[in-house]
């Protein structure tokens, strides 16, 4: 593969990674779980696209290049952000939702019975 080729082709597949992260981005202003789906996908896309410009420059020798060094960095630093984001969420909902379940199955966050509530007077009128 020619060297000027091979750094459009490189380049290419570092501008199709920036646009995707940025569609990741614009899909999460609407969470949803059609948005989770579609972001996972193409994130996995992204990381062909970073690995198709990681084989094109080690193949070529462009890894010196420092222009398209950083355009990597920047988008492997967009990832990790993303990423960081996604393992927070689901942290923050799987606490939740354990939460919830425990306080409807009678049980305090820390496993403990609830204090039961006495009542002091029932009546019933016909």
């Amino acid at each position: 593969m020619e060297d000027g080729t091979a750094h459009g082709v490189a380049w290419e597949c570092i501008r199709a990674a920036k646009e995707s992260v940025k569609k990741v981005k614009d899909l999460l202003v609407d969470p949803s779980v059609e948005s989770a789906e579609q972001s996972a996908a193409i994130l996995r896309g992204v990381e062909v696209q970073l690995g198709c410009a990681a084989a094109v420059l080690k193949t070529t020798g462009m890894l010196a290049d420092k222009e398209m060094r950083s355009a990597v960095e920047e988008v492997q630093d967009e990832v990790a952000i993303l990423a960081r984001f996604f393992a927070g969420a689901d942290k923050l909902l799987t606490g939740w939702l354990g939460a919830v379940q425990s306080k409807r199955g009678g049980y305090t966050e820390q496993g403990r019975a609830v204090p039961l509530v006495l009542v002091s007077k029932l009546s019933v009128e016909a």
